[in-house]
């Protein structure tokens, strides 16, 4: 029996940059929300079981990217993270380039 997955996404045909999150079914159906914040920035809110997750996928710009790049990501992240309410969990997945250590 083969298991199903969705595809929650965002990015552009050009396949430069894109996010996404694979969920697998059928907890696909506990997805409750859903946020496309740019080519480099998504996430998700999941129900599971009692619990409210986050779910990110996030793409940082190359460390030879412009500076000006780098900073749009890093505000929208960080913008993005702080309007999550504290009683919900957060979890980040993606490449961060090196960024985090």
């Amino acid at each position: 029996d083969k298991e199903k997955y969705k595809l929650f996404w965002n990015g552009q045909k050009t396949a430069k940059n894109g996010v996404g999150i694979f969920v697998r079914e059928p907890l696909a159906q506990e997805v409750l929300d859903i946020k496309r914040i740019s080519s480099r920035l998504m996430w998700i809110k999941l129900r599971v079981e009692k619990q409210t997750l986050i779910i990110f996928s996030a793409y940082a710009p190359q460390t030879d990217e412009s500076e000006e790049m780098k900073n749009d990501f890093w505000t929208a992240f960080s913008d993005t993270i702080s309007t999550i309410p504290k009683s919900e969990t957060i979890l980040i997945g993606g490449d961060l380039n090196g960024h985090i250590g």
